[in-house]
This record gives structure tokens, C-alpha cells and sequence, in this order.
């Protein structure tokens, strides 16, 4: 299989430049923040830990920041978020979270281009869930008042507005999902800024979780986790457990006509179970994904900041060639090849599924 080497921008150069999210691009970068995933399984290096949010926003590696988690959503009073040991301080009388250093740090980073976004839910220690329509519409309220355009006595992020919402639903009932993001569609309606909402569903085909939640409403980026199970990327050429192509379909046939595709993968050998690669064999495998499927090609999506403090010359060098040699529009710049991707779908009834990494 033959790939062309790429032309790649001096990283010196690739630093000043300014650029920021742009929905109908290729070459977006993403990557959670607050979990401190390296930091849980190097309790006695908490000077490599996770740096506070704004740390990741001094440059143009990341394009966006989704901020992890909030891990129980207390249909009946407040919802509660876990950010590892970035703030430990609630609101008298609740078990929520006052967060005023990442408020600011959220503003510093949307004012470097930077969108910050909510990720609901996590791994498998955390218990959420919506269980009807009206479980999901009242949830969206909620949302829309804590930590969006709304207003709440109780906002752990003060004053700060972040830029849309990110399900990262791995467990519990998910029958309210699109009620969910349809009522959050209702006050987006007008708003003063463009919101996002996205998804982190496993590469499994169809994800058990979000798989009804995908296809039914509406997604501007699907950061699809090709790790942490048989279908991660390293399996590109298995025909039995790569399925790309049932995810291109899925993409294109959402709510949205604009729905973009993400290969989420590790940002450290260490980050997920499986799934890290190499530098020459990522590149030549997202070459082929993108010379395949340019136009529901969003980017890639990196797993997680922690990863990035402690691996930062792959990370660079990966979001780098990235914004090199993925384009905007459907235009595919790359040459074409003869490509190995299989159109089969995934058996999921005998795939073992794995969380990610305990958090911190």
C-alpha cells in the first residue's frame, strides 16, 4: 500500500499561527480536559499531572476542549461534576462544584479560539442516565441555565459560558438523549454564539449506548474511540473488525447535513488499553481515512490533556501534520489509493468493550 510523505510545517511555525475551530474543516483537533488520566497512574509525579485548563490554550494544538465530566446528572436536585483535583470546592449545601479558576481559565481560552465544551458522562464508575423525554428536556433546562446561555444561582463556572455539550454516555438508561439535545436545539435558537454538540461514541458499530442518540438527533462532530477495543485503529486492515465505512453512513445520514466524523485516539502509549500508534503508522492510517471519506472527515480527537502534558512532541507533531494535509471543504487534496478499509459491519454481540482509564 503506497502513501505519499507530506510536506510538514516547522513546529516553530505551526505555534504562531492562529487558527481555531472551524465546523467545515477537516483538520480540527479536540481533546478532554479534567480527568487527569496520566496523573492516576503517577500518584508520586504530581508535578507531571494535568495542567490547570488554560495551559492548553497557548497554542494552536487544540482546536477545542471538552471538559470531563459531569457524572451524575441528580435528575431531582443538582447535577454533580468530577474534575479530579482541579477543584474540590461545592456550594454550601450542595455536592456541586464552585469552580471559579476554570471559569476564568474557560474565557482565556474562548478568547484565544478555543471552544470549551461540557462532556456528560465518563466511564463506567459513574452513574447518569435519561430515561424518558421528559427526563431529557428537563436535564436540557438545567444544563441550559448552569452552564450555557441560562442563568442559575448555582453556575460552577460563575459567569463563564461554554460552547455546546459533549455525551460521552457509556452506561445507564438512554432513552432521553434526543429529547435532550432537542431542547437544548430550542434555546440555541437565537442565541448570540453557535453552540456544538457533539458525542464520544465506541468504535463498536452501533454503539450501544448513544447508537438511537446518533441517528435520531442532531450531531455536529461524532469523536468516535477507535481504542480501548478490537476495532481501534491498529486493526485498520481487519475486514472482521474495522468498520469505518457503517460510521460514514451513519454520519451522513444524522439530522444535520454538516455531521463530521473525528478518529478519536490515545494521546500516550499509557492513555487507553489499545489503540496508540506510532507516528509514520497514524499518519498513513488517517491519510487513507480521510482519501476515503474527505467529506464527513472532521479531524482527530485525543484522549486526554493529561496525555498531551506528558507525550507533547507526538501530540505536537500528530495536530501539526493534521492541520498540514486536512483541508476544508470536501476537496480531498491527498492522492488515491487502493484502500483496505472494509465496509462490514462489526459483530457486536461477541466484542468486549473496556472503560476508559480510571480518573483521578
Amino acid at each position: 500500500m503506497f502513501y505519499q510523505l507530506f510536506t510538514v510545517i516547522p513546529l516553530s511555525l505551526f505555534l504562531g499561527l492562529t487558527l481555531g475551530y472551524d465546523p467545515t474543516c477537516s483538520n480540527n483537533v479536540v481533546t478532554y480536559w479534567g480527568q487527569n488520566s496520566w496523573g492516576g497512574g503517577h500518584l508520586d509525579q504530581p508535578n507531571n499531572w494535568e495542567k490547570p485548563l488554560a495551559s492548553y490554550c497557548q497554542d494552536s494544538t487544540f482546536d477545542v476542549i471538552n471538559i470531563s465530566f459531569l457524572t451524575n446528572f441528580n435528575l431531582t436536585g443538582l447535577p454533580v461534576l468530577n474534575h479530579a483535583f482541579h477543584c474540590e470546592t461545592v456550594y454550601n449545601g450542595t455536592n456541586t462544584l464552585h469552580c471559579p479558576d476554570i471559569g476564568a481559565d474557560i474565557k482565556t481560552c474562548q478568547a484565544n479560539g478555543k471552544k470549551v465544551v461540557l462532556s456528560l458522562g465518563g466511564g463506567n464508575i459513574y452513574t447518569y442516565g435519561l430515561g424518558s423525554s421528559a427526563d431529557g428536556q428537563a436535564f436540557a433546562d438545567t444544563v441550559w441555565n448552569m452552564f450555557l446561555g441560562g442563568s442559575h444561582k448555582f453556575r460552577p463556572y460563575d459567569d463563564a459560558v461554554l460552547d455546546g455539550v459533549d455525551l460521552d454516555i457509556e452506561s445507564g438508561e438512554h432513552t432521553g438523549y434526543v429529547a435532550f439535545i432537542n431542547q437544548l436545539r430550542t434555546y440555541f435558537q437565537g442565541a448570540s454564539k453557535q453552540y456544538i454538540i457533539s458525542a464520544a461514541p465506541q468504535c463498536v458499530f452501533p454503539d450501544a449506548n448513544l447508537g438511537s442518540t446518533l441517528s435520531g438527533a442532531w450531531i455536529d462532530n461524532d469523536y468516535v474511540q477507535f481504542y480501548n477495543n478490537p476495532c481501534n485503529l491498529a486493526n485498520i486492515g481487519n475486514q472482521w473488525n474495522f468498520d469505518y465505512s457503517s460510521w460514514d453512513k451513519l454520519t451522513k445520514g444524522n439530522p444535520n447535513p454538516n455531521s463530521k466524523m473525528y478518529v478519536g485516539l490515545p494521546a500516550g502509549s499509557g492513555a487507553a488499553g489499545n489503540g496508540y500508534l506510532d507516528l509514520a503508522t497514524v499518519k498513513a492510517d488517517l491519510a487513507q481515512l480521510y482519501s476515503s471519506y474527505p467529506s464527513t472527515f472532521g479531524g482527530i480527537m485525543l484522549w486526554d490533556a493529561s496525555w498531551y502534558s506528558n507525550n507533547m512532541a507526538y501530540v505536537q507533531e500528530l495536530s501539526s501534520w493534521v492541520k498540514s494535509n486536512m483541508k476544508c471543504g470536501s476537496t480531498n487534496p491527498l492522492p488515491s489509493y487502493s484502500s483496505s478499509i472494509s465496509s462490514s459491519a462489526y459483530a457486536t454481540s461477541s466484542a468486549p468493550t473496556y472503560s476508559l482509564p480510571t480518573p483521578y
